[in-house]
Formats: structure tokens, sequence, C-alpha cells
């Protein structure tokens, strides 16, 4: 399997399939995850079998993050999750982010990370991925995703629809495909040769389900709505500044190295 990203709808057969990537790592997923920044009111919780309501306590920087964990921020606050490869997630205020799957591979350098934006803002950059077993996926109710060495962010609306921009790299974005009973979306670097099988089963061509985002491209989901039904389109470095200056000057500082603000 190549390294990929994929989304799926925020259902909880979806959960249970996702959060085994981690289990099935074993030992290997120990310290695959860690909250390397956080600032203000950051919480995480987990739930011994994935039914239960999480009980929530306050996240410290370095503080191990667990497959299993939901990490929630208050209003302006914000944290960062870094893993075993290097990759980074991080959420804005506001926003809720449940880590399904978390596992590195010390040895052969693979990294299988499996999370769920469910509420906010989520910015993503994802370091080369090593190994055709490696992936990186972030998902909401509707699909998003980025593949190697991809630097994307994913904002969940007051609407529920879901937006993302690509700055570096590029994001495939695509409508269902039936795997078993359910329906998964697919986000991921494109292979020319898959073709996808749609009810009732017949082969339909690439251009019919998916969209490729460049760089400076972002498209909108609205909320129930088919990925196909949605158009990419560019954006600019300034327009995105302004439409969320903080957030966005953050997350760049972070990504050059040139942050100065301090962890609490």
């Amino acid at each position: 399997m190549n390294a990929r990203i994929l989304l799926a709808p925020l259902v909880a057969a979806g959960a249970l399939a996702l959060f085994a990537v981690g289990a099935e790592a074993g030992g290997a997923a120990k310290g695959a995850a860690k909250a390397t920044f956080v600032k203000g009111e950051v919480t995480v919780g987990s739930s011994a079998d994935g039914k239960a309501e999480p009980t929530f306590a306050r996240v410290k920087r370095g503080q191990e993050l667990a497959p299993g964990s939901v990490v929630k921020t208050g209003e302006g606050s914000r944290a960062e999750i870094t893993f075993g490869d290097g990759s980074v997630v991080r959420i804005g205020p506001a926003a809720e982010l449940r880590l399904d799957g978390a596992a590195f591979d010390g040895k052969s350098k693979e990294v299988k990370v499996d999370a769920t934006l469910v509420a906010g803002q989520a910015w993503a950059k994802v370091s080369k991925l090593v190994g055709d077993e490696s992936k990186f996926q972030v998902k909401t109710q509707n699909a998003v995703a980025g593949v190697r060495g991809t630097v994307f962010r994913v904002n969940v609306e007051r609407d529920e629809a879901t937006v993302v921009r690509v700055y570096n790299g590029a994001v495939a974005v695509a409508a269902p495909m039936l795997t078993g009973s359910e329906e998964t979306p697919l986000i991921g670097p494109i292979d020319p040769n898959r073709k996808p099988i749609a009810k009732p089963f017949t082969e339909v061509s690439k251009k019919e389900f998916e969209h490729l985002l460049g760089k400076m491209m972002q498209i909108r989901i609205a909320k129930n709505s088919p990925v196909s039904a949605a158009a990419p389109t560019p954006f600019t470095a300034e327009e995105d500044s302004k439409s969320e200056p903080e957030w966005v000057r953050w997350n760049a500082a972070r990504d050059a190295g040139k942050d100065t603000e301090k962890s609490d």
C-alpha cells in the first residue's frame, strides 16, 4: 500500500477501524505522539472502551498521547502534536482532535497516524513518509488529506463544512469509494491505474470522483454535499493571512522554526 491519507465519515465503525491501526502496532505506538506545544486551556481525555465519555485533564508539554486520546482546546488556546517521524498537527482555539491511532517504527522509520478533526482548525506539516506502509490520515465528516512532504490545513466551519487549503505539495480529494458495507472517501496520492467501484459496482473514470489540489489551492465541501459538487479555487497568501492572521502567522513561524513564543 502506498503512503497516503484517507478521510472517512465520522461514524463509530470507522473510528474503531482506525483505532486498530494504533493497537496493532503494539509497543511501537509508545512515544509515537507527544504534545510539543500547549497554550491556554488544553485538555486530553481517553475512553478505555471507546464508548464511554472521556474524562479530561490538563495537557503538559512533552506529555505522550496514546491512541484513543481526544485533545480539546479552549477559546484563545492552541496545541501542537508531534509524531515520531517529525510530522506535526496543530489545532487552534475551540478545537477537538481525536487521535484514533499513532505508531512509529524506529527501525523502518514508518509512521502510521490516524486523526479526526471534530471541530475547529488543524494545520498539518507532514514529513516525507518512508516505507510503503507509512500513512498520515486526517479526517472530518466530509474528507481531507495530504501526501508526502505536504503542508495543508483543515477547518471544520460553524456550518460543518470542511475547508482545505494546500500550501506545499498536493492533496487529492475524492468522493466516497465503496469498501465493504461503508463508503470511505479517499484522499492521498493519485494512482493512475486505480478505478473506483461505485454502486452498483460499475467502473467510473477518475475525473468523476476526485479533485487534485496543488500549491495555494483550496476547496470547500458543504455538510452532506458530495465532494464532486465542490470546485477547487486558488487563494493568495494575502487573502489567507487576512482571513485568520494570528493562526496563519503562528503556524508559518512554527514551520520555519522562527516561533519565539513559549509553551505553557
